[in-house]
């Protein structure tokens, strides 16, 4: 349980991103038809958002219930401004902050695509790397799409590639994002920059 708690600590959704995983990778090893996977991780993707903004909106209400009725904590509730910032401040930063580095991560793939001078990401990378960088808090999730990025980058350029060939890393990324995120602890523990949001 202590273990629970340390992840909540570093990320209040912590247990939405892990059953996603988990049923990510329940989905990889299907033996099902590539086209039927990316459907799945389309709808897991746009599940994992929607959790993620309801779990907000229900810590909010949360908050309000418990501040309204008490004899100092009423007055942050009238005053909305406050109120609506806090609730803004800690409980939907992170998501819009999310879902922000999802945008950037879908510009940074076109743009490698350009520098590349062709299409390098499989279908199912596509919808796989800005969804899986969903399940990591800003700007951690940084961590997960640089590494993926260099590797994937690294592989081109070592092994040369002919415009007809295509390297990918599609197979690792769903690994490489397991590895994070069971490491987020000790990560954001010793890495005070990681845990730095605007």
């Amino acid at each position: 349980m202590n273990i629970i708690f340390q992840y909540l600590k570093y990320d209040q959704y912590f247990i939405i991103s892990a059953f996603i995983l988990l049923f990510t990778f329940i989905i990889y090893f299907l033996k099902i038809d590539e086209k039927i996977k990316i459907k799945f991780y389309y709808y897991l993707f746009l599940i994992a958002i929607f959790s993620n903004f309801i779990f907000s909106i229900f810590l909010g209400y949360n908050l309000y219930l418990l501040w309204k009725d008490h004899p100092l904590s009423k007055y942050l509730v009238q005053n909305k401004d406050y109120f609506f910032g806090y609730i803004y401040f800690h409980f939907f930063r992170d998501l819009i902050f999310r879902l922000i580095g999802i945008l950037i991560v879908i510009f940074l793939m076109i743009f490698l695509n350009f520098a590349f001078k062709r299409d390098i990401f499989y279908d199912e990378e596509k919808i796989l790397i800005p969804f899986l960088s969903l399940l990591f808090r800003f700007p951690y999730n940084a961590l997960f799409i640089v590494l993926g990025f260099v590797f994937l980058s690294l592989g081109i350029l070592i092994f040369n590639l002919s415009k007809s060939e295509r390297f990918s890393f599609k197979n690792y990324w769903i690994f490489l994002a397991l590895i994070l995120f069971l490491l987020q602890p000790f990560f954001l523990s010793n890495y005070e920059f990681l845990k730095y949001t605007p």
